[in-house]
């Protein structure tokens, strides 16, 4: 029963996320979360732009979605699939998967060297560079 539990929430709760960013745009609301990183320091951090990135690739406005946040759109596989490992190891303890979910320390490295290149690179205020920060 815990199972079907889980399997079902683990269905729900992303679908009603997907609902929510689906019908509310951030730009036409007053309520929307806003970066604590941006506000303090006036840079965008890696995630800045990743909800309007959301909203737009729901839409099936990819482009508006990769000049959101390049790195947000390129990564959702990863996300996802992270996902479901997390599902199954955590929720359902299925340990096989973790197994399988490993990563080489080289892997964590390469994800840090781009996610602070992206960081630095979208903080120019230069072109190309500026297409990396959303508009």
């Amino acid at each position: 029963m815990r199972k079907y539990i889980i399997i079902a929430l683990s269905i729900i709760l992303p679908l009603l996320v997907v609902c929510m960013y689906y019908f509310y745009n951030e730009a036409n609301s007053g309520w929307s979360v806003q970066c604590s990183f941006y506000q303090i320091t006036g840079l965008q951090c890696p995630g800045c732009g990743g909800q309007r990135a959301l909203h737009y690739l729901l839409h099936g406005e990819f482009l508006k979605a990769f000049r959101s946040n390049a790195i947000f759109v390129i990564c959702i596989p990863f996300f996802v699939y992270l996902y479901i490992v997390l599902i199954e190891v955590y929720g359902l303890k299925r340990q096989k998967y973790l197994n399988s979910f490993l990563f080489s320390s080289k892997f964590g490295v390469i994800v840090l060297v781009v996610t602070l290149t992206f960081f630095v690179l979208r903080n120019i205020p230069a072109i190309p560079f500026v297409y990396l920060s959303p508009p």
